[in-house]
């Protein structure tokens, strides 16, 4: 895909009226996949999820890497949450059998910090999906206006590149 297309998407994602939950999805699964480690396919399934979900998909990339910023300070909550669900006596059999599955070991379940994050952000994702919300509201009265007013912004919609790219 050329990268003139994915920065228009990217500013019209930004600057068109949003739905407030949109928005808050996009904060909550920001935050999902901003706090686990992504090189794991629980995370390329969470990322599916919110592909498909009505999530702002602009703001899901800018509040994931929000979050991945923060994660190694987060992890200090996420790690011992992951070591006492992975080392609970009734749920060590369950991820033995899950470890010995062909596709599960891929899902890294056997990471503390990924469970950690897992738990932590499923605990966590109604109440920032809430707190999303009222975001939400207060970027289509107080900056959406102000964001496709500024002077970045009509410089790229007044740019002639993308006329004469996307007039062909």
């Amino acid at each position: 895909m050329n990268p003139l297309v994915i920065i228009r998407q990217f500013v019209k994602g930004l600057v068109k009226d949003n739905e407030p939950y949109q928005i808050a999805l996009a904060l909550s699964f920001g935050f999902m996949l901003g706090i686990m480690p992504k090189n794991n396919l629980t995370a390329q399934f969470i990322f599916l999820i919110m592909m498909c979900s009505k999530a702002n998909i602009p703001f899901a990339f800018g509040f994931t890497l929000f979050f991945t910023a923060l994660a190694p300070f987060i992890d200090k909550i996420t790690d011992p949450i992951g070591y006492s669900i992975l080392n609970y006596g009734s749920f060590t059999p369950f991820f033995t059998s899950l470890y010995n599955m062909p596709i599960a070991p891929w899902t890294d379940f056997n990471n503390t910090v990924v469970i950690g994050s897992l738990i932590l952000s499923i605990f966590l994702f109604y109440p920032i999906y809430l707190i999303g919300k009222r975001f939400g509201v207060f970027y289509n009265d107080k900056f959406r206006a102000k964001l496709a007013n500024s002077k970045l912004i009509k410089s790229l919609k007044a740019s002639w590149l993308f006329d004469w790219y996307f007039r062909n």
